[in-house]
């Protein structure tokens, strides 16, 4: 569907929770495998001291000096763009800052998506189980919500830091992220040791890693993923399908209004067979809108739907159809 697409993953988590330790690893791996990784960091402060670790020779955009989901979020998209045109990567990763909405990100990279072969395949999260536990303990504060929150957008729950707890704290802990987020796949770690092909989607571990097979990792089994990866297919954050064709226009109104409850927006550039010219479209809350554009430079026709337990597969087939 999405020939040669970059494939972007965002990494998040409350303050502390280890995305740094997490992110080199993914780093390295990469390297091992002869992949090349771009980097997106955002950090609050003025200087990304985590940043400077980085090795020279990856591609990095840093956006200092706010979150990506307050006063940052419009350079998101311009930097995921110049990242994507000047590195051409196979892969980006996004480390926010742990005061970040995911939702907000995911939207960031969706809007990037108009103007550059992006899609988005991912949203790791990484769980403190002490500060989780802590939290837990007081049932309520800022900081507990954003911590379920962005639990509820991952498609992986990396829990961190498990020698820090007890078993059975450890237990409720995995009770929580279960009743929270019941459809991520959930890892346990401590130091951030994983196997990192478990943070890749089914389809992009076997395109990123089978390209480049020479360098697979001697340690990585594929065939005990299989049941795991199926469980991501109806829990999906987002959705980006790039258009081959003009659409019809009657057509796609119509699929707009038929869409389910769980897909929450929709946006995207299309170019209709019975006008001459594109039109954006925007999608909320079972409404649509369409406003004629003239760019002044390239973009992409293509669609985005943000959402939650719709059925991936459905959707791609009805734009199938539409693309046909």
């Amino acid at each position: 569907m999405n020939d040669n697409a970059i494939p972007v993953y965002v990494l998040t988590g409350f303050l502390g929770s280890g995305k740094t330790t997490l992110l080199n690893r993914v780093l390295e791996d990469a390297k091992a495998r002869g992949l090349k990784p771009a980097i997106l960091l955002n950090e609050v402060g003025d200087v990304n001291v985590e940043g400077q670790l980085i090795e020279k020779e990856i591609p990095m955009a840093e956006i200092l000096g706010g979150c990506i989901c307050c006063t940052s979020r419009g350079d998101l998209g311009l930097e995921l763009v110049q990242l994507a045109q000047e590195n051409k990567p196979d892969v980006i990763w996004i480390e926010s800052t742990g005061i970040a909405q995911p939702l907000d990100i995911i939207d960031g990279v969706t809007e990037a998506s108009l103007y550059a072969k992006l899609e988005l395949k991912g949203v790791i999260t990484l769980v403190d189980s002490r500060h989780l536990l802590d939290r837990m303990s007081i049932g309520s504060g800022k900081t507990y919500k954003l911590m379920k929150e962005q639990i509820r957008a991952a498609n992986v729950l990396v829990l961190n830091k498990t020698d820090l707890v007890r078993p059975s704290d450890l237990a409720e802990l995995q009770e929580a992220l279960e009743d929270w987020n019941p459809n991520a796949r959930k890892l346990l770690a401590a130091y951030g040791d994983i196997d990192t092909a478990d943070l890749y989607s089914a389809e992009e571990e076997t395109i990123l890693f089978s390209r480049n097979h020479d360098h697979t990792h001697p340690e990585h089994n594929h065939s005990h993923h299989a049941h795991d990866h199926s469980r991501l297919h109806d829990h999906v954050n987002a959705v980006t399908y790039f258009f081959k064709n003009p659409i019809d226009s009657v057509a796609f109104e119509q699929f707009l209004k038929e869409l389910p409850d769980d897909v929450y927006r929709a946006k995207g550039i299309v170019n209709f067979r019975d006008t001459a010219s594109l039109f954006l479209f925007q999608y909320a809350y079972r409404e649509s809108d369409f406003l004629r554009i003239t760019p002044q430079k390239s973009v992409n026709q293509v669609a985005v739907f943000i959402g939650e337990g719709f059925s991936r597969e459905e959707l791609i087939e009805k734009l199938n159809r539409l693309d046909a």
